[in-house]
């Protein structure tokens, strides 16, 4: 007869050699013998069953109180008489002593207390209740919202989840615009941090005008010069707003707040107003909300390097503020600059 050795036999079977040992020592592999420490097995022996695993069915040992009674198969969780401490419910379902509280508090469980020492006291229906919250939970449904399925009712479910699966839909679009507003911003401090104060020149984008106003401090012209015109949900006042200011050669002239929006393409019917779109001189600068030194310091290197480059500019200048970093009780501005050229 032919013999293998344990490491031979385990590769054949795809197991452990130290399972193979294990085999021979149980006395389940026919004809094996040791010698000196090692194993030798037939070599036509046949893989042990492994009884730690079942891969076709779930191992259910039978319960002398059903035999053939179907309708004691339900019974065994509706005459549960245990009673529950709050410990159990923590440690059992994962809930934290806060949640319990809260949920006790706005009326979704009502735990029975016990007359001696108070403590709160959970019958299964409570455990049940407990999970059945948490399948409402995991759904998106909040804790009063959950509440007031349960005044209400409701045996609607399909009207709840699908209002659920809109408000989802709606949250993923939301995030999904302030992930792009995330995204621009750190491109924009990237770039920032690399061409502060440098010139370059770069096309401004087409941006209609839909108000515009004296100044920044003119609160009182915000709500109808440009929360009118805002989703207050989604858009933030200071990405909206640009100052332009004219100017010639001798110094500034005039400025005003608008309150502006992307456009694709200008339209020529009606009256509408738009920025000097097309090719700009192009710079980013920083400065502290009460530095008023920054458009001087702006005004004569724009003219030295149109000076430089025999360049000529049309008379405005477009300031966007693109970052804003609290500190203290001031804000550090950065903003982007874009000035027409001829």
């Amino acid at each position: 007869m032919d013999y293998l050795t344990a490491n031979e036999m385990a590769q054949i079977w795809n197991i452990s050699s130290r399972m193979v040992a294990y085999y021979c020592k149980a006395g389940k592999i026919a004809g094996a013998m040791k010698k000196g420490k090692t194993w030798l097995i037939p070599a036509h022996a046949e893989k042990p069953v492994d009884n730690r695993f079942s891969t076709n069915k779930v191992i259910v040992g039978d319960n002398p109180e059903l035999q053939g009674e179907l309708h004691k198969i339900n019974r065994m969780d509706s005459e549960n008489n245990a009673v529950y401490r709050a410990n159990d419910i923590y440690k059992n379902l994962g809930l934290t002593r806060e949640t319990l509280r809260y949920y006790e508090e706005i009326g979704l469980i009502e735990p029975q207390r016990n007359k001696n020492s108070q403590y709160r006291e959970f019958t299964f229906e409570d455990v049940s209740r407990l999970m059945s919250i948490d399948f409402y939970k995991k759904r998106g449904f909040t804790p009063l919202e959950i509440k007031e399925l349960m005044e209400s009712g409701d045996r609607d479910g399909i009207t709840s989840l699908s209002r659920k699966i809109n408000e989802a839909e709606n949250n993923i679009r939301i995030q999904q615009r302030i992930l792009k507003r995330l995204a621009e911003t750190k491109v924009f401090c990237e770039y920032a941090a690399l061409s502060s104060k440098l010139f370059t020149v770069k096309e401004l984008p087409l941006y209609l005008v839909l108000e515009t106003f004296d100044a920044v401090s003119s609160l009182n012209d915000y709500k109808d010069r440009v929360l009118a015109f805002m989703d207050l949900q989604e858009d933030d006042i200071l990405s909206s707003l640009v100052r332009a200011v004219t100017f010639d050669q001798t110094g500034y002239k005039g400025t005003k707040m608008c309150h502006v929006r992307r456009a694709v393409k200008k339209v020529q019917a009606g009256e509408k107003t738009y920025l000097e779109s097309g090719k700009c001189l192009h710079t980013v600068l920083e400065a502290d909300s009460h530095d008023d030194s920054i458009m001087e310091k702006m005004f004569f290197a724009a003219y030295g390097w149109a000076e430089e480059h025999k360049e000529t500019f049309k008379g405005v200048v477009y300031i966007f503020i693109r970052f804003v970093e609290l500190s203290g009780h001031t804000e550090r501005n950065f903003y982007e600059v874009f000035i027409p050229l001829k």
